[in-house]
């Protein structure tokens, strides 16, 4: 039996999905990560014949945002690890599929593919179906849901089949999750609304209130993962283009205030922890994963 499933795997793909706030990842087993693209897509504000018209998908949707002329929009199908827009990230998964069915492999892909999908600890059931049934309407039968604390722990190396306690935390683009996993199963989980996106809305804040500077969050974004650079925006007083270098430690204190209310959230999950895992916390530390953990100092 065991035989011919490895046989019939030949014919269909396995793929890992992480469906993020920002960005979206599709994995295949044995090739790696094939596709990661912005989690976006731009239509027509005015329907056509009663429908809705899609026109752009991933990267080249999240490039025109804040440029867009006003017959078209820019939607961002999750909103804070939550569907916020089902039709539009439907139309989105079925463009990201299309892609990743013209990878090449030596034998040909004649059954639909099996997904492993990732999910916040903190959603809901309603939610969990919502993001099954985007798979379910591109006739993928066959998803699977983990957590994306359970995931990150795996793919970081630790062995989640044993009874030893991980404490995890997933700072994503629009919300941090803390949680404490053992037997792969969680034991505490908390989360906050506070991610990258925020973070590049607090240095637009900063910059426009230190230095009467202002920025687009394309702007702030960039110049948050290189840590420090050359931004271009607009004198608020002259109105007139201007540039201006950011140092890394004025990007760290423009989030200062961010970190230390995920900070206060880890710190609560501690307090609610089991005495029993905390010798096991203290032995393995902290994973974290997520893009946003990148920033400043936060890991310190």
């Amino acid at each position: 039996m065991k035989k011919l499933r490895d046989f019939l795997s030949r014919f269909y793909w396995q793929i890992g999905v992480d469906l993020g706030s920002r960005n979206s990842r599709f994995y295949i087993k044995d090739k790696g990560i094939i596709l990661e693209e912005p989690t976006a897509v731009v239509r027509l504000i005015k329907k056509i014949k009663g429908r809705i018209k899609f026109l752009i998908f991933g990267q080249m949707a999240r490039e025109i945002i804040n440029r867009e002329p006003g017959r078209i929009e820019v939607v961002l199908p999750i909103v804070r690890g939550a569907v916020s827009d089902l039709l539009a990230l439907e139309e989105l998964t079925t463009y990201f599929l299309d892609k990743i069915g013209q990878t090449p492999d030596k034998y040909p892909k004649i059954f639909k593919p099996k997904i492993v999908l990732a999910v916040g600890s903190s959603i809901s059931e309603v939610q969990r179906r919502a993001y099954i049934s985007v798979f379910n309407q591109t006739g993928i039968r066959d998803v699977s849901v983990v957590l994306s604390a359970v995931a990150g722990a795996y793919g970081a190396g630790f062995d989640i089949s044993l009874g030893g306690a991980i404490m995890v935390v997933d700072v994503g683009y629009g919300k941090t999750e803390v949680s404490l996993i053992s037997l792969a199963g969680l034991v505490v989980s908390r989360s906050i609304d506070i991610g990258g996106d925020d973070f590049d809305e607090a240095l637009v804040t900063y910059l426009k209130m230190r230095y009467g500077f202002l920025i687009g969050k394309n702007s702030a974004e960039k110049v948050k993962i290189e840590g420090e650079g050359v931004v271009r925006g607009r004198n608020l007083e002259t109105s007139l283009p201007k540039s201006l270098r950011i140092s890394k430690d004025e990007i760290i204190e423009s989030g200062s205030l961010l970190c230390s209310k995920i900070v206060r959230l880890i710190k609560g999950v501690l307090d609610e922890m089991p005495t029993e895992m905390s010798d096991e916390v203290l032995k393995r530390g902290i994973l974290m994963i997520g893009g946003g953990c990148q920033f400043g100092n936060l890991t310190k």
